[in-house]
């Protein structure tokens, strides 16, 4: 607290003027600017630096896990990988086979609902009237089709990486010679 108050405090002080050279400045940029402050150029650049970085995320994909111990073909070690999890060998080949059962059940609803949804496809594609409304819809429809057959083909491969107790690519699966549907 002061208790002398400085002869300062006591008076307002007045706004000083910005010069007029500056005052025009600020008017330009103010009509200048409007149309291009409407248009959002910094929000349009934030987002695509967002989806720049989001896509990066994307490439990089999920780190791996380190605990899935392999030997020098690709197979699984599975004394090491229970040791690496904290648990027993019998406790990880429980684990494997109820993982197994899941992904060959989702391998084979997923195969089932794309078959389904391809023939319901297919029969409302061949009774629909042309016209390049309902074509363009019955076209958009079939990514789903098109989806539920990549994630039955994922699912059948995760089974076969269960299996055979191997990690492989979905080009070793797609060559292998064993049973390619997936089994329990």
């Amino acid at each position: 607290m002061d208790l002398h108050p400085s002869p300062e405090m006591g008076q307002r002080k007045e706004p000083t003027r910005a010069s007029f050279p500056r005052r025009g400045w600020r008017r330009t940029r103010f009509v200048a600017g409007g149309p291009v402050a409407s248009i959002g150029v910094t929000e349009i650049s934030g987002g695509a630096r967002l989806i720049d970085e989001l896509l990066a995320v994307l490439r990089a994909g999920p780190p791996p896990d380190t605990r899935i111990k392999t030997r020098e073909g690709g197979s699984i070690d599975l004394l090491a990988t229970a040791f690496s999890y904290g648990i027993k060998v019998e406790e990880l080949e429980k684990r494997l086979q109820e993982r197994r059962l899941q992904t060959a059940r989702a391998a084979y609803a997923t195969f089932g609902l794309g078959t389904t949804s391809l023939l319901l496809w297919l029969y409302a594609a061949l009774h629909m009237t042309m016209s390049s409304a309902r074509i363009f819809s019955a076209l958009e429809f079939l990514p789903f089709c098109a989806l539920f057959f990549l994630l039955a083909f994922k699912s059948a491969w995760m089974n076969w990486q269960l299996r055979t107790l191997r990690i492989g690519s979905a080009v070793a699966f797609l060559g292998t010679t064993e049973a390619f549907l997936p089994r329990c």
